[in-house]
């Protein structure tokens, strides 16, 4: 969703949302969607919720069935300070006419995008990455912080401040005059 509204959006059909979800609260939480109309496993989800550490970051899909629409969900990691921070910093945007949600910043969503980048070398993480620069930089006032992305990438390791090297890089030359 986030993407959606700070950039030019992928063909996707999820839904990523941060949840505080305690283990003993999911079967609870699994009940309101009634087994005819999602694809919902408690089992599962509190398995997934386990394995917060792995690249995966304890990430659970579960699906619509009619529309298909998957939503995941990835726990609250308190540990993780960039999670914390980007919760942080969420804005309050329209998503549609009357309907404001809490969303991440552009400057978080792109250093998350970057992590994601990092983790499986995946194009369309680059490509979203590449988009949301672009698309800000069209804005009358771009929105995206780049000191406190330069400060989290350099925060997060030498993986990911090089990809936010390479996005530089990337975005400069999208800019260069035609030879």
């Amino acid at each position: 969703m986030a993407l959606s509204l700070w950039a030019v959006p992928r063909t996707t059909h999820d839904v990523d949302i941060v949840v505080a979800l305690p283990a003993a609260r999911i079967a609870e939480f699994c009940a309101h969607f009634p087994p005819d109309r999602y694809y919902i496993d408690p089992a599962a989800m509190a398995e997934a919720f386990r394995h917060t550490n792995q690249p995966s970051r304890g990430m659970y899909s579960f699906i619509h069935i009619l529309s298909g629409l998957k939503l995941d969900l990835f726990p609250l990691r308190p540990s993780d300070p960039v999670q914390v921070s980007t919760l942080q910093h969420r804005v309050q945007e329209e998503l549609t006419p009357g309907l404001c949600a809490a969303v991440c910043a552009p400057e978080d969503l792109l250093i998350q995008k970057l992590e994601w980048y990092t983790l499986g070398q995946s194009q369309s993480q680059f490509q979203d990455c590449l988009n949301l620069v672009l698309a800000d930089q069209e804005r009358a006032v771009p929105q995206i912080d780049w000191a406190r992305v330069d400060n989290w990438t350099r925060r997060l390791g030498p993986a990911i401040h090089q990809a936010w090297q390479l996005l530089k890089a990337a975005v400069a030359a999208t800019q260069a005059p035609p030879v």
